[in-house]
């Protein structure tokens, strides 16, 4: 096994190890009104979505932080499985290990074999050249492609990157010649608003802001080399900052008509949290922690690829349980469907307000929302 693959499985570990954060994803400050005449119907409130040319049934995206190892594809299979069975969207971990070793495509390949007719995303890093990205995605018949940006983590890996000139060129590169939709993400430290508008120089559609507040890579990375470096652990952009930075940047850059999508994820932990990001304007929310942890046990002692069918009943459970919240969420904000949400008024209160009066972006745009399209 390579240093790669083995990295892989350190993260499995490391993740079911370790606590979300340091930093709050930020939504404790989030709030939104409550609508005590509601003109809706609870049971025909409609979570579904469409994404990339397909219907969602709810607007979640599994997130897989695995791959590039024959040891986890059954952990890829199971998160393939539990994305099709609900008709969410899923994503793959970096390919850059099958992109260099043939042999572990399997482990990427199964998302797909699994989950013939679902949304898949391919991931690759922004060092990646188009036909080496052309690659990833064929691999998967994938319907969208991720480019991964982790500046903290590669800084934080003994072994990690450290020159990120080409990394803007690239991107580019990649909007050129990519044959389906790229999404462009951070992975734990967030996306500003001058991060957000270069991405949108560059032709990007679709930002997934990727904020601070879930899974730590900065300090899995750390823990593998046996350190702790709390200032370290702790940069980063919290995620309902992140997201209100990106929204913000998409509106005022693309007032009307043929707007960049945004992806809220970060330390989301449940559907009460999602229908937040949602309001605030994310089209679709990302998680990794939660179904990977109700997978594999939720520790590390317990931590087995193959998984047992209590695993699969926990993250099925944490799957209804995120649906059934998400649709009182509606419900309670007068909403019978996902867009209408997006219009209600939401406020942000505490120390995210504090954030954005520092950054100028106006919390009133959210608070002061008329409710109509």
């Amino acid at each position: 096994m390579d240093i790669r693959q083995q990295r892989k499985l350190d993260h499995i570990r490391q993740a079911l190890a370790l606590d979300d954060g340091p930093l709050s994803n930020g939504f404790n400050d989030v709030r939104l009104l409550h609508d005590a005449l509601p003109t809706v119907d609870f049971r025909a409130v409609d979570l579904s979505v469409p994404w990339m040319g397909k219907r969602l049934t709810m607007p979640l995206l599994i997130n897989a932080i695995t791959g590039g190892t024959s040891l986890v594809t059954e952990i890829n299979r199971r998160l393939a499985r539990l994305a099709a069975r609900n008709g969410v969207a899923v994503a793959v971990g970096s390919q850059a290990a099958a992109l260099r070793d043939p042999r572990l495509r399997d482990s990427y390949r199964v998302m797909r074999d699994e989950n013939p007719d679902g949304v898949v995303f391919a991931n690759v890093n922004p060092n990646t050249p188009a036909e080496k990205a052309l690659e990833a995605v064929n691999m998967l018949e994938a319907d969208g492609l991720q480019v991964h940006l982790n500046p903290a983590q590669e800084l934080a890996m003994a072994e990690g990157d450290r020159d990120f000139r080409h990394w803007s060129g690239n991107i580019a590169e990649l909007v050129r010649h990519c044959p389906v939709p790229l999404i462009v993400k951070e992975v734990g430290a967030g996306i500003s608003m001058e991060t957000a508008k270069r991405l949108l120089d560059l032709g990007v559609r679709c930002i997934d802001v990727g904020g601070a507040g879930g899974t730590n890579f900065v300090a899995i990375e750390l823990r593998r080399q046996g350190q702790s470096i709390p200032a370290f652990e702790s940069w980063g952009i919290p995620t309902a900052a992140s997201l209100a930075e990106t929204v913000w940047t998409v509106e005022s850059r693309q007032p009307s008509g043929d707007k960049a999508t945004v992806i809220a994820s970060g330390g989301i932990r449940d559907g009460w949290e999602a229908a937040k990001a949602l309001s605030m304007g994310a089209s679709l929310v990302g998680i990794a922690g939660a179904p990977l942890k109700g997978l594999l046990g939720g520790s590390p002692g317990a931590f087995s690829p193959s998984g047992n069918a209590e695993g699969d009943k926990a993250a099925q459970g944490w799957i209804d349980s995120f649906r059934h919240a998400l649709q009182v969420n509606l419900a309670l904000t007068g909403s019978s469907r996902v867009a209408d949400l997006r219009n209600r008024p939401c406020l942000l209160t505490g120390a995210l307000r504090d954030w954005l009066d520092l950054r100028g972006v106006p919390a009133a745009f959210w608070a002061r929302r008329s409710g109509e399209e």
